[in-house]
């Protein structure tokens, strides 16, 4: 879990990425920073829905001994966990899951975009969008690693982070895999994110940050980058990572504009919750 692969499940014998990824955010002084996690499990412990953690078979919350303290926080992050696998979480009713099922038609567009996803912009190759051989929903994923040759953003707020947490500054490049695993033939490589729920958002005119760092800020702009990044005079800045860039699956695809759109109005299919 992470864009860099550091939550491995391995921690505290939890055998569970996410809930280990789950451990993270608290304490992080660049997210929720709190300074210690008895101050995370005395405000879980004075909630009004303390009472559900027994209800689901925990222990009752509990912060005055530090193993209480260590045992609570761990079961926080299996609950946080337990939730982001629930169904509530994850309910695969976008478009294309209703397509899938035969509930529905795509648009010309919508079925031209998905054509070129898995064929002429090979997206799926990376994205898987045909159902697992058991019938579950794809997960547009094949969750591994890759550098995409992203730009660095020069507005992410970690280069003006205290040298306590950013030693390097403005000059602080991100090697994603490779800085975790201390090995240069990983340098930049990012996971691969599902693109469900890639266009969702609060209301129709919430900007939305993608690639690892937030560095575009539309789906179409992210089409174009994948479509022309090495093309000349596509205009696009070098590659913050330049090393092990994916040259095969990227960069020049040839793609025209309406062949972008097209690929822009499959993705949008994706987004839960749709009622036709």
């Amino acid at each position: 879990m992470f864009w860099d692969g550091r939550t491995t499940g391995e921690a505290e014998g939890l055998n569970d990425p996410v809930a280990e990824q789950a451990m993270g955010p608290f304490l992080n002084p660049m997210e929720q920073n709190v300074p210690q996690m008895k101050l995370v499990v005395s405000r879980v412990a004075k909630s009004d829905y303390a009472h559900l953690f027994e209800e689901a078979g925990f222990p009752a919350p509990a912060f005055k001994r530090k193993d209480e303290v260590k045992t609570t926080y761990i079961n926080i992050a299996i609950a946080i966990s337990a939730y982001e696998h629930s169904e509530e979480v994850n309910p695969f009713s976008s478009k294309y899951d209703a397509y899938l099922a035969g509930h529905v038609e795509l648009s010309d567009q919508e079925a031209w975009g998905l054509e070129l996803f898995e064929g002429k912009a090979m997206c799926s190759a990376c994205h898987i969008s045909e159902p697992g051989p058991n019938g579950e929903p794809p997960l547009f994923t094949d969750f591994t690693y890759d550098n995409l040759g992203t730009p660095r953003n020069p507005d992410n707020p970690f280069y003006s982070a205290p040298p306590s947490v950013n030693p390097d500054g403005a000059m602080w490049v991100d090697l994603g895999l490779g800085a975790f695993l201390d090995d240069p033939g990983e340098y930049g490589k990012v996971k691969v994110p599902t693109l469900r729920n890639v266009d969702k958002r609060p209301y129709p005119g919430f900007v939305k940050a993608y690639m690892h760092n937030g560095v575009f800020k539309s789906l179409e702009e992210v089409v174009s980058f994948y479509n022309t990044r090495d093309v000349d005079g596509a205009g696009w800045p070098e590659a913050e990572a330049p090393v092990n860039v994916n040259k095969d699956e990227l960069g020049d695809l040839g793609l025209n504009a309406e062949e972008e759109a097209a690929l822009v109005a499959f993705m949008k299919t994706l987004s839960d919750g749709y009622t036709g």
